[in-house]
């Protein structure tokens, strides 16, 4: 928000977002953009360059598709959420090698 009369920020890069970009496009780094701004009179440092291009910059959201050729893929509801747990092979039960009195101290229980 502007301060109050006054006008509202604007990046001193403005003039040369284009030929930024076309810099970016050549993959030059933020540190050669920076120098070559520097040589047109423009004292701006590699990260307001970065921040620079990252504000004006397509967000890009990694998008993947699921298999729908497996019969699990297609179960959506709850009903076939509960279905693949069935389906789940249930742990080996644990064999118990103490006995456990309360009121006596655990002992080792002989094979």
């Amino acid at each position: 928000m502007p301060p109050s009369g006054g006008k509202p920020f604007q990046s001193k890069l403005i003039p040369f977002a284009e030929e930024i970009r076309a810099w970016r496009r050549q993959r030059k780094s933020y540190i050669e953009i920076a120098r070559l701004l520097r040589e047109r009179g423009i004292n701006a440092s590699p990260s307001t360059v970065f921040a620079f291009v990252k504000v004006r910059s397509k967000r890009r959201h990694l998008v993947t598709m699921l298999d729908f050729s497996s019969k699990s893929a297609r179960s959506t509801s709850s009903d076939g959420a509960i279905e693949a747990l069935k389906r789940k092979p249930s742990p080996i039960p644990i064999k118990s090698v103490f006995d456990f009195d309360e009121t006596k101290p655990l002992t080792f229980k002989p094979k």
